[in-house]
């Protein structure tokens, strides 16, 4: 989603059909992404306009970026991260995905796996909010294009890729894309008509 100032709250959300790497713009795409392998490939790589670290979208990850008026009295990221994860959690709890947890700055988890991670950026009075859910994804993906982060939480205690992260399936909630992003669409919407 282009960060441009909007007129109203946007929300996005949709299955990657694809292979895309994307980088915040914070971040050194030699540093964080195997640049060669992509080229190799011919996988994409994009710089979105948020913070956070690189992630891999594919088939199998939903993803979802919204625009909504920012609060003139909250002035950092952390409190929009709380929110909206937060309120990603409810999304995806209507899918039957329960007891997921805030990990880190902006991470969901099944006990110690992330299966979600999200990125933040306020301007011009305006909160861009992406994330990306790990629904039934080939986790392979990450090892192959990513790098260890250059910067990671605590929780992680520098694990690899495939022993840090896990789809929804592979943490035993089977769940379809399709029922992710219609969930994730209607709950984000709602939340920002709150605004």
């Amino acid at each position: 989603m282009d960060l441009v100032p909007a007129a109203a709250p946007v929300v996005r959300v949709e299955e990657a059909r694809e292979v895309v790497v994307v980088l915040s713009r914070s971040r050194d795409p030699e540093r964080e992404v195997f640049l060669s392998r992509c080229r190799e490939d011919g996988v994409p790589v994009v710089v979105r306009p948020s913070g956070g670290g690189a992630v891999v979208l594919a088939p199998g990850v939903v993803a979802a970026s919204l625009v909504a008026p920012a609060d003139p009295r909250v002035r950092f990221p952390e409190p929009y991260l709380r929110r909206y994860c937060g309120v990603v959690a409810e999304a995806l709890a209507v899918c039957g995905v329960v007891g997921l947890e805030i990990r880190g700055i902006s991470d969901l988890t099944v006990g110690e796996r992330k299966v979600a991670g999200s990125s933040l950026r306020l301007w011009q009075g305006w909160v861009l909010f992406q994330v990306s859910v790990l629904v039934d994804a080939d986790v392979s993906l990450l090892e192959r294009y990513l790098r260890a982060p250059s910067r990671e939480p605590p929780y992680r205690h520098g694990r690899p890729h495939r022993e840090f992260v896990v789809t929804l399936r592979g943490a035993g909630l089977p769940v379809a894309c399709a029922d992710v992003v219609e969930a994730l669409r209607r709950v984000l919407t709602a939340d920002v008509r709150k605004v």
